[in-house]
């Protein structure tokens, strides 16, 4: 408890240095307006807090906004120091508004599909995904997409909802609650597909859920006779919807995880001869020891 929390550096978007964003929130994509500040403050901050973490990592980068909606975190990336940022959206009229409001010569927004994005190979220092892998066909393409459009060794940072708390009991195939979505990841199946094409540099949950308030835990817990509604550990305090790092904390679980990823080297085509070489020579008989 003692110790010190991480804390993200923080670049404010003010509302004076932008017109007005008069966009209705459907529930779906964020906008910043008096509106959603007094009716959504909690998903405001929980999207706000995503892209601070983002701006650790974009400085003097070129940077893919992907499903950018309208247009806040790109400013928030430019703002951070990214040299160009590329935001990309599906819908044209979030498009149009991100344009308006939070427009600048290092920003651009264009319409693109995720997994359909006409972009040379190596284009991007790092590639931003926020609330996005939920909402197409197959998640494991643009995980593939995004390592593509990646420089060596290029940051990609990730978040979904995390079914086990979303949606519990239910199965990767079923429908969401949450009718937008395609499917929802637990954690354990997100980052196993993530590893497929990056390694694992950070692990953040936000919007934590005490694993004792859940009603099938309460049940166990009854029956064995356990106290229903303790927890052993001491974990440290949560400010609101602030990332935490998922090595810090136990007895809870995220509503949403959020992952920085680096994309693997991949090896040469003479490495990958040689590896082939020395896996078909013939294994040398050692010493017997008895």
């Amino acid at each position: 408890m003692g110790e010190k929390r991480h804390r993200f550096h923080r670049y404010q978007l003010r509302n004076t240095e932008y017109r007005t964003n008069d966009v209705i929130f459907t529930g779906e994509r964020v906008v910043i307006n008096d509106a959603v500040k007094k009716n959504h403050g909690d998903v405001l901050e929980e999207h706000l807090n995503r892209y601070r973490l983002a701006q650790k990592f974009v400085k003097d980068k070129r940077v893919l906004d992907a499903a950018c909606g309208a247009g806040y975190g790109s400013k928030m990336l430019q703002v951070a120091g990214a040299s160009h940022v590329l935001g990309v959206d599906i819908d044209e009229a979030s498009l149009t508004n991100a344009r308006k409001t939070y427009g600048h010569d290092q920003i651009d927004y264009a319409y693109g599909n995720v997994n359909k994005l006409e972009l040379e190979d190596n284009s991007f220092d790092v590639v931003v995904s926020f609330e996005t892998i939920e909402h197409i066909d197959d998640g494991s393409v643009w995980i593939k997409e995004s390592a593509r459009l990646l420089k060596d060794d290029g940051i990609f940072i990730v978040s979904t909802p995390n079914r086990s708390i979303a949606n519990p009991a239910a199965y990767f195939v079923e429908q969401p609650r949450n009718h937008y979505h395609k499917y929802e990841y637990t954690i354990t199946e997100l980052v196993g597909e993530l590893l497929k094409e990056y390694d694992i540099l950070e692990l953040y949950g936000q919007t934590f859920v005490s694993d004792y308030s859940a009603f099938q835990a309460q049940v166990v817990r009854n029956a064995r006779a356990m106290p229903p509604t303790t927890t052993p550990y001491d974990n440290p305090v949560i400010n609101g919807y602030e990332l935490m790092d998922l090595g810090r904390v136990k007895d809870i679980n995220p509503l949403y995880v959020v992952v920085v990823c680096r994309k693997k080297t991949r090896p040469s085509c003479r490495q990958i001869n040689r590896m082939e070489f020395e896996q078909d020579r013939p294994i040398e008989a050692g010493p017997v020891f008895v």
